[in-house]
């Protein structure tokens, strides 16, 4: 026989690597991989109520939920139905199903038949009366990858039931909250298996989902979901399931479990493309473009250029499009110092060039430069670092003006000055910081929090 994984044995690998840092290397296919320190002290991008169940409205009129939801998620992440053990064949990136679970040719055991009754009077409970998840589509009682939707089900009971506030004018609410659940797990799958490796679809998500939630929490969710495979495949009761799930809902917290919900509602039925084009409009899409830069070099708007993530205990290895690397990144090639700033594929030596090559920014719009074209900064960065299709973007007009003022404006408690103006203090800070700070005061001004 095949031999077996050992899920204890890959725990230890990975825990016991937990205090180290870990590189993301982007292999662009020109060279040498570009080797990334992420910054540390990463956080979840904060999504709120109103911001979270709005997205995933949007993003659900979209979709067609399928009538068989754990099909369709294993055909949109490319993964082979299993039951029971499974083989991880490193070569293929394939999971491979090692054959039925033995408990099929004698009947399933009572521990399965009871956590199934169990399982149909909590959907009772909770107003969803049957097979309220979809879990008895492949089989007479709940086991295997149903159990682990299951216990995060009971995970984020919360965040699912905000989602089924939003798909209540939905002809079926509950069909849309089961599908997501079911992309998320299936995902989750993905990353349960032995050197996680993604691709497509999913590829896109692992990196989006890395921007929203920073590297180390990503990592988190990875070695949380292991121990649940562990703790719900052992589990002989309900109260089992949901003593697993809530911790790992504990680890996942409520921000990443609504960017991972999120995610996973515009993954439905969608392409890598098509997500790739998504994830830049999505809520908190500025705050989350900076944490993709300081977390792994890559810029956010060319996330769909991600091809395939493959994680290890001491890397996270992304191949993508040479466009798709931050320029923060692209400093720490070859040796060079991570404050030189290289032209950009889309560069010009002036504001007016680059407005004479791509025209008016567009109806109620002007162009906006992310890192502000004082002289100062043209000085120390170059024109060209400042002129550029990853600097410049539009803005609406009544945005642009307010977030002008704001530079203008003696603000304390950013920058901790009674007299100097936010522009002066920003004046004196690397172009990454500047960068960073300009993304989120696109934010939140746009949120009214300055």
């Amino acid at each position: 026989m095949l031999p077996r994984w050992s899920l204890p044995l890959l725990l230890v690998v990975l825990t016991g690597c937990s205090s180290a840092t870990r590189a993301v290397r982007l292999d662009t296919g020109h060279g040498a991989p570009i080797v990334f320190t992420p910054r540390s002290g990463a956080v979840p991008v904060e999504l709120d109520t109103d911001d979270f169940e709005e997205a995933v409205e949007a993003l659900a009129q979209a979709v067609r939920p399928s009538m068989r939801p754990q099909e369709a998620a294993r055909h949109l992440f490319e993964v082979e139905p299993r039951s029971g053990s499974y083989l991880y064949e490193p070569r293929s990136h394939r999971v491979i199903p090692l054959g039925p679970g033995e408990h099929l040719e004698g009947g399933p055991p009572s521990a399965d038949v009871e956590l199934t009754r169990a399982y149909l009077r909590w959907c009772g409970r909770t107003a969803r009366p049957g097979d309220c998840l979809s879990l008895l589509m492949e089989g007479p009682t709940v086991t295997g990858d149903g159990r682990y939707a299951l216990s995060m089900a009971l995970a984020q009971g919360v965040v699912l039931e905000e989602m089924m506030g939003a798909f209540k004018d939905m002809a079926d609410p509950q069909a849309m909250v089961t599908a997501v659940l079911w992309t998320w797990t299936t995902y989750c799958i993905l990353l349960a298996v032995p050197e996680p490796f993604s691709k497509g679809v999913a590829a896109v998500m692992t990196a989006s989902l890395i921007a929203y939630v920073g590297v180390d929490t990503f990592w988190s969710l990875i070695v949380g979901f292991k121990r649940l495979v562990e703790a719900a495949d052992r589990a002989t009761t309900f109260d089992e399931l949901r003593e697993a799930g809530e911790h790992y809902g504990k680890v996942m917290g409520r921000n990443a479990a609504r960017a991972f919900a999120m995610l996973a509602t515009a993954a439905i039925g969608n392409t890598a493309a098509g997500l790739g084009s998504q994830v830049p409009k999505l809520p908190s899409a500025a705050q989350a473009a900076v944490q993709a830069e300081a977390q792994m070099g890559i810029r956010l708007a060319a996330v769909a250029d991600v091809g395939t993530v493959a994680v290890s205990a001491e890397a996270v290895t992304i191949a993508l499009a040479p466009g798709a690397v931050a320029m923060a990144a692209r400093g720490t090639a070859g040796g060079a110092s991570a404050k030189a700033r290289p032209t950009v594929s889309r560069a010009w030596g002036s504001f007016s060039g680059f407005k004479k090559a791509l025209g008016p920014a567009g109806p109620g719009r002007e162009w906006h430069h992310i890192v502000e074209q004082t002289p100062g900064n043209a000085k120390r960065f170059g024109p060209q670092a400042l002129h550029n299709t990853e600097n410049i973007i539009p803005l609406d007009k009544d945005q642009h003006t307010k977030v002008s003022s704001l530079y203008s404006s003696v603000r304390y408690d950013i920058t901790h000055s009674f007299t100097q103006t936010v522009r002066q203090w920003l004046s004196t800070q690397s172009y990454e910081v500047q960068r960073e700070f300009g993304l989120l005061a696109i934010e939140n001004v746009k949120k009214r929090v300055w």
